[in-house]
């Protein structure tokens, strides 16, 4: 037997059947609307209907065949909804209770007792104990050797190429000759121009490729000088907060007796911390 879904038509049809017509028709006594009704009760229903000349009139059809397909018109087949779920019986939610019960207990017993050996280098690098020993950073870096390596080689080859491709002043000239040979005779203007011998050049590319040295070195000495005062000073200063209140639903802060919020960060002037706060208060006095 199909069954099919009842539509307005046919809640209509049902309705325009006397009571007495339902039993013979064999309809049944009540009908709702998206509810079940037989194939076979819409042939019957149909047919009955196929002789009232009153139902055919409201309705408009003149020929008895369209009365099926106006019945028909708009339904589907009824499915019946799925049957409710049965209730748990108190020995399974027992056994549920009892179970969940040891899986928090083994899943706490694993929290205190693991199977495995933590590894120090997944742990949070933000997370330190104020009893940690504070590991200082190794500033020698091969980059740096390097670059002042570069720095006095360049310097002084440089040195030697300009003393080698340009000629000194007479005066120069005259000292340099001076330390590589006895002869103080007077030098004529094309020898006073041609400057220093081999070894002097080499001496002096030397000298300045020290100098070059010296002088980075003591720069960076200056500079990791710097930065070890201010982490000095840095360490002494301490973040305080001051609770005013608890923040509402409207996002107003709740009156309490403090008005005034301090929050100092580490840093210049307060810290990142202080400055965000400051620059906020400005926007909200102008807006």
């Amino acid at each position: 037997m199909v069954l099919l879904v009842t539509t307005d038509r046919i809640l209509n049809a049902f309705e325009a059947v006397p009571g007495s017509c339902r039993q013979e028709l064999d309809l049944p006594a009540t009908l709702e609307l998206h509810g079940p009704i037989a194939h076979e009760q819409i042939l019957r229903l149909s047919k009955h209907l196929q002789h009232d000349a009153e139902y055919n009139a409201i309705q408009g059809i003149g020929r008895s065949p369209t009365i099926l397909s106006a019945l028909l018109r708009g339904t589907k087949v009824y499915v019946p909804p799925p049957p409710k779920k049965p209730e748990p019986s108190p020995e399974y939610l027992a056994s549920k209770a009892r179970l969940l019960a040891a899986e928090e207990k083994a899943a706490y017993q694993r929290l205190l007792h693991p199977s495995y050996a933590p590894n120090p280098n997944d742990a949070d690098r933000l997370i330190a104990t104020s009893d940690a020993p504070i590991v200082e950073e190794d500033t020698l870096t091969p980059s740096l050797v390097f670059n002042i390596f570069i720095s006095v080689l360049v310097t002084g080859f440089s040195t030697y190429w300009a003393l080698t491709r340009f000629t000194m002043p007479n005066v120069l000239a005259r000292i340099f000759s001076s330390w590589t040979g006895p002869r103080t005779d007077v030098f004529s203007e094309e020898q006073a121009t041609g400057g220093a011998s081999a070894a002097v050049r080499v001496l002096l590319s030397l000298f300045a490729a020290l100098t070059v040295a010296i002088a980075e070195s003591f720069l960076y000495a200056a500079y990791l000088g710097k930065i070890e005062r201010a982490r000095v000073q840095e360490r002494k200063v301490k973040e305080r907060k001051t609770v005013v209140g608890a923040v509402q639903d409207s996002g107003q802060v709740a009156s309490a007796e403090q008005e005034e919020v301090e929050i100092w960060g580490k840093g210049v002037n307060g810290g990142v911390r202080r400055r965000v706060r400051e620059k906020w208060e400005r926007e909200k006095e102008q807006s």
